[in-house]
């Protein structure tokens, strides 16, 4: 609506140049119409830069994720860290039980990630954004052309991850498969597996928690 206010204060300014003929008039009418003009601008651009008539609004989705290592008796979340920092990171996870194919998680510029340890065995991804939204319907009637409704401010993303899996860097993964294929000669480690298969027949979550502390043990002591 507004960009049609401007056009028509655009047209007045025109008009009342060409056609009033009394100067007096003419110069009042020209000067309230390019002011309406420039206050026009002026909002426009507010809207645009600082969201003028808009609020932020927090959005909470959670949804369970599986492991793409679903051979394994515990899940794995890797990931990979991304961008000249390393802070953020682009997850590797299912998301659902019957997918085929795992899905990678890439932040953008407006994403942050986190890794938060949970009770139970299942994991999940929590994605809580920040979006701008307007105030009310006047505001979205009069900027509404500019089609920023519910633009992304923020969103953190949060893996929520049991004791029944491992979040591990992709890195970290392939340093943990050398470290085990070195162990397949072991009989300690062979007589561990034996027994971490019977307990995982009788007790599937206790068999993935002491996998899981076991395989992290051998990490930090490598």
């Amino acid at each position: 609506m507004i960009i049609i206010l401007l056009i028509l204060f655009v047209i007045l300014a025109f008009l009342s140049i060409m056609l009033i003929k009394e100067t007096k008039v003419r110069w009042v009418a020209t000067i309230a119409s390019f002011i309406a003009v420039a206050l026009c601008l002026v909002f426009i651009t507010g809207n645009a830069h600082d969201h003028w008539g808009m609020k932020v609004k927090t959005v909470t989705k959670k949804a369970q994720i599986y492991s793409a290592q679903d051979q394994n008796t515990y899940g794995v979340l890797a990931y990979q860290p991304v961008g000249t920092s390393g802070k953020e990171k682009a997850f590797v996870y299912k998301a659902t039980a019957a997918a085929k194919d795992a899905t990678v998680a890439k932040p953008d510029l407006k994403t942050t990630t986190a890794i938060q340890d949970i009770d139970g065995n299942q994991a999940f991804q929590v994605t809580t954004t920040k979006e701008y939204v307007y105030d009310n319907g006047f505001y979205q009637f009069l900027f509404g052309w500019a089609g920023n409704n519910h633009d992304v401010k923020s969103k953190l993303v949060t893996y929520q991850v049991p004791a029944t899996w491992i979040a591990l860097s992709t890195q970290d993964g392939a340093k943990l498969k050398a470290i085990l294929a070195q162990k397949m000669g072991d009989a300690d480690f062979i007589s561990w597996i034996q027994e971490n298969k019977q307990t995982a027949a009788d007790d599937p979550d206790q068999a993935a928690k002491d996998a899981v502390s076991y395989y992290k043990n051998v990490l930090a002591n490598s």
